[in-house]
């Protein structure tokens, strides 16, 4: 995919969030300047995993969460997937509390079910279908800058 450089807030729009969560992503160290496609689906997962409290885990609202080394891993395999060559639509993430796992075959996903799943909460993102919506995302954010100019 050609690179592309964004502001904040096309980051925001095309990954379908309000602007306040690209900048508590950018205030947590999620995103850096200069912001490309493969910052829309970080800011996605972000903004997933950024609301996850596992049972029995207990977080105040009204103090301030850092990210937590699962939730960082989670991004991070997101941006791995947004340039693996592998990726498909079907591609997914499950997050576990201790654990983040990047799959894409049928035999994967049940493998993980398998291994990984046995009594676990998990949550299962479609990371490979969030990358496969950002080329036209840009293309429309594109052609409707160019016709407001």
């Amino acid at each position: 995919m050609a690179q592309h450089q964004l502001k904040l807030s096309a980051v925001a729009a095309i990954a379908g969030l309000s602007e306040s969560w690209a900048w508590k992503a950018r205030d947590q160290g999620v995103l850096h300047e200069p912001y490309s496609p493969e910052d829309v689906v970080a800011l996605r997962v972000y903004a997933f995993v950024s609301q996850i409290v596992w049972p029995g885990v207990r977080r105040p609202r009204s103090e301030r969460q850092s990210l937590e080394l699962w939730q960082e891993a989670a991004v991070e395999k997101a941006r791995e997937a947004f340039s693996d060559a592998d990726t498909t639509p079907d591609t997914a993430l499950w997050v576990l509390e201790d654990k983040v796992e990047l799959v894409t075959t049928p035999w994967e996903r049940a493998a993980v079910d398998l291994r990984l799943l046995d009594g676990k909460a998990a949550f299962r993102i479609p990371v490979g279908l969030w990358i496969a919506e950002v080329p036209d995302a840009l293309d429309r954010r594109r052609r409707s800058s160019k016709q407001a100019a």
